[in-house]
């Protein structure tokens, strides 16, 4: 079914009106480049779960916007695991807690326990779902194996020198634990207790996987050498090293085996993908991720999921590759990093939206079915502040590198040749039509693509800015709490008044629809929509935010303003009824960074926490 756009007014009782999360766009997993990335699936391969900031993520293979958050760890998840029946997640942080939680909506806690002093960079559950190997950057110790329930030690992973990167749990008895460590050494173990037994020294560089067949046959190890060994899973002795003409050519950060235990797949620094047959010791299918590859197509990671297997790359895709075919399937895409700026592209046929992270990279999304697609070309030199749709489809984004530049939704690429440079960094921007309001500290910008219209000084320290309807007008905000209006026409700005209406720093602006109001919020969490000329405040108590309050946005009826704030909170305010909002609490972690309309009764927001969430709006 196509998107319509909904009605643009219906009255809606800001005391009775319900907010309830409606889509989530899942942010892609954090990578580290140089180092292999946990990535986990459940048993019938449905559902991919990786860690992204402080969240796991368990994300539809078939829906990219059926996912969930598990927001319970303190500190950057760095491992995931799935036990064998699919009913429980084991996943562990840079602190080296390791958190064992349903699978479940509840996600009721099972465990909680202190593995090591340091990151977690492996787990590994046994084929009997009771026992879990956890292995990191300890200080005195560098694993933990224990019982899932009750944190019981149940063995020592012992004799490594260096933190271990690397384990696997043979999932058939006799049970066997594998660990491959920074000491270059792949040791052995044998239990339970788990006790050590030996140490196999065939990788001159760093093991960075080691991984059982699901029959408990083979043992695998590849690693930056890259090299692949397969050894006997009872004993622990050398079997083979698989060697031939089509070997990577770069570091093997990850494998995994087929549910059969006849395929490997291996993720390499060469930005490939090899699916290998184990009986011939030959790849069946090599798969370059991009025609083009760059740095961000190092492929960091890998997991088999049902039918298909999953690679990720190091810029955070994940590639869905169909194993008999060797083809890309489809790829899943999302910001690594916080949210910075989101635009609505108002004048779509579609509901489509873009948002930019705090490491530069800017994405357009499909609303309904949830895909983005990352800008490419030369971007910004330094973090995008506002992005904002033109009325003829262009994207805008500025920066502070003092550029605004365009990207044409046909190509999705930067049109280098319509960049405009400023003579400041930039603090805000607001878009009417083919034109932007830009403000830098000190001047305010009215420009075209690839052109400069107008320009005028502030005359204070400026921090956001708004474009009216007509545009006619720009209201600029300061950090000190001014808000001044300037005329634009004949292709000049001329300031018609400035007067400090703020506790704080203006944050954001914005002018409703129609023009009749002004919204405006500041770091000192006031919230105000202003009625013009006279600049009349609708309300002076509207101070439901517990921080600063950092977006704004009105919907398209112009009746209702949406407000994001650093307490992580979404507040919805209205004209009709300017003593009633309502509130959601904990919206994104660390914080809300930008908020929109893509509807009448669908908010949209963004967060640190690298997350876009859909929130709908019901009596």
């Amino acid at each position: 079914t196509g998107w319509r756009a909904p009605p643009l007014h219906r009255n809606i009782h800001m005391g009775l009106a319900k907010v309830a999360l409606a889509n989530l766009y899942a942010p892609a997993p954090s990578t580290t480049r140089g180092e292999s990335t946990s990535l986990s699936a459940t048993p019938k391969g449905d559902f991919l779960v990786y860690g992204a900031g402080k969240l796991v993520v368990i994300r539809s293979v078939a829906n990219p916007i059926q996912a969930t958050l598990y927001a319970q760890h303190q500190s950057a998840v760095t491992a995931v695991a799935v036990s064998p029946n699919g009913e429980w997640i084991a996943s562990g942080d840079e602190r080296g807690t390791v958190r064992v939680w349903a699978n479940q909506p509840e996600q009721t806690l099972k465990l909680e326990t202190l593995a090591f002093g340091g990151k977690v960079l492996d787990i590994a559950w046994s084929g009997d779902g009771q026992r879990l190997c956890a292995v990191g950057e300890g200080q005195q110790m560098f694993g933990k194996v224990f019982t899932w329930d009750s944190g019981n030690t149940v063995g020592a992973i012992e004799n490594h020198s260096k933190r271990i990167i690397t384990c696997a749990f043979k999932p058939t008895r006799p049970f066997r634990i594998a660990t491959g460590s920074d000491d270059l050494c792949i040791n052995w173990y044998e239990g339970p207790p788990f006790k050590y037994n030996t140490t196999m020294r065939e990788h001159t560089r760093y093991p960075n996987c080691v991984r059982f067949s699901p029959d408990g046959t083979q043992l695998v190890s590849v690693g930056s050498d890259m090299k692949i060994v397969t050894y006997d899973s009872v004993s622990g002795a050398k079997v083979a090293d698989i060697s031939c003409d089509d070997m990577h050519t770069g570091a093997i950060f990850s494998c995994a085996w087929s549910p059969d235990s006849k395929l490997l797949l291996t993720a390499s620094a060469d930005k490939s993908v090899k699916l290998w047959s184990m009986g011939l010791g030959q790849p069946q299918h090599t798969i370059l991720v991009a025609e083009r590859p760059e740095v961000g197509d190092m492929q960091v990671g890998c997991c088999w999921s049902g039918p298909t297997v999953c690679s990720l790359s190091l810029s955070g895709r994940l590639n869905l590759i169909d194993p008999t075919t060797g083809k890309i399937v489809c790829s899943l895409i999302g910001h690594i990093k916080g949210i910075t700026a989101l635009a609505v592209n108002k004048g779509a046929e579609g509901a489509t939206f873009a948002t930019a992270s705090f490491d530069g990279s800017v994405g357009v999304w499909d609303a309904n079915a949830g895909t983005c697609a990352m800008v490419g070309g030369k971007g910004h030199a330094n973090g995008i502040v506002a992005l904002a749709f033109l009325s003829n489809g262009i994207l805008a984004s500025a920066a502070l590198d003092r550029t605004v530049r365009f990207v044409p939704t046909q190509t999705g690429l930067y049109n280098d040749a319509a960049t405009v440079e400023l003579d400041g960094s930039v603090c805000g921007m607001s878009a009417v039509g083919e034109l932007l309001a830009v403000v830098s500290e000190k001047s305010v910008y009215v420009l075209s693509q690839g052109s400069l219209k107008a320009q005028a000084e502030v005359g204070f320290r400026a921090s956001s800015v708004a474009f009216s309807p007509s545009g006619a007008e720009v209201a600029v905000g300061g950090q000190e709490g001014e808000v001044a209006t300037f005329a634009f026409a004949g292709g000049k700005l001329a300031k018609q008044g400035s007067t400090k209406r703020h506790q704080g720093e203006v944050t954001a602006m914005a002018y409703s629809p129609s023009g009749s109001h002004l919204g405006s919020c500041d770091a000192a969490r006031g919230v105000f929509a202003w009625e013009l000329p006279a600049f009349a405040p609708v309300s002076t108590s509207w101070s439901a935010h517990k921080a600063k309050v950092t977006a704004l946005a009105w919907s398209p009826s112009g009746q209702l303003l949406v407000t994001g704030s650093v307490d992580s909170s979404v507040v919805l305010w209205s004209l009709e009824q300017p003593d009633e909002n309502v509130v959601v609490r904990l919206a994104h972690a660390d914080g809300v960074t930008a908020v929109g309309f893509l509807g009448e009764d669908l908010v949209l927001s963004a967060g640190q926490d690298a997350c876009v969430k859909t929130w709908s709006i019901s009596k």
